[in-house]
């Protein structure tokens, strides 16, 4: 007796809300560990575990009934019991959630999916434009760096170089008129 299968049992059914498919899920994980745990070919083992999962009431979905009749199959067979002696399966009744199947779901994810690719590409044009700003800014720095004065050296030394500059400017005009006059003036007494 093996719960081969499960998770394709599991997609071949339909579940009416996500709460009942959740629910199976977990029986079927625990039908694993207790096959892997225990050895439930033997009649005595399936039947004290059959007891005590109809004790605790403990399914709710077709995957979990399923199993338990799985159980009372091999104790029968095994003759430990007989089926007339053996509990009946007790059979919970599942609350529906409203508005919770799981096509509302896939339309709340199909919602929250376009919000996510929408947010992608707000993310992605800013991150081109950070970019193209950094490129520029490089630009201007290098673009600045190479000319003589630049707004880094404006506060620095700028104006004592223009005022130097301007000083020796006027100093060789005044010196160019010296000798232009000192030509003039010997160019008169000849």
């Amino acid at each position: 007796m093996h719960m081969e299968g499960v998770d394709g049992r599991l997609s071949r059914l339909n579940f009416e809300s996500r709460e009942a498919y959740d629910r199976a899920k977990k029986e079927a994980e625990f039908i694993r560990k207790v096959e892997g745990a225990m050895d439930l070919t033997d009649g005595k083992t399936a039947l004290k575990l059959y007891n005590k999962l109809v004790k605790e009431k403990s399914f709710a979905t077709v995957v979990g009934y399923e199993f338990m009749y799985e159980l009372r199959d091999v104790i029968v067979q095994t003759g430990v019991a007989k089926e007339a002696s053996l509990a009946p399966i007790p059979v919970r009744e599942i609350i529906k959630v409203e508005n919770d199947t799981l096509e509302d779901r896939s339309i709340e994810v199909e919602k929250y999916r376009r919000l996510y690719e929408g947010q992608r590409v707000i993310t992605t044009k800013f991150k081109i434009g950070i970019f193209i700003c950094l490129i520029v800014l490089i630009g201007f720095f290098v673009v600045n760096m190479k000319m003589e004065y630049s707004v880094f050296t404006y506060f620095t030394n700028y104006k004592a170089t223009m005022e130097e500059e301007l000083v020796n400017k006027y100093q060789k005009w005044s010196d160019e008129l010296k000798q232009k006059e000192e030509a003039l003036n010997k160019g008169k007494e000849e």
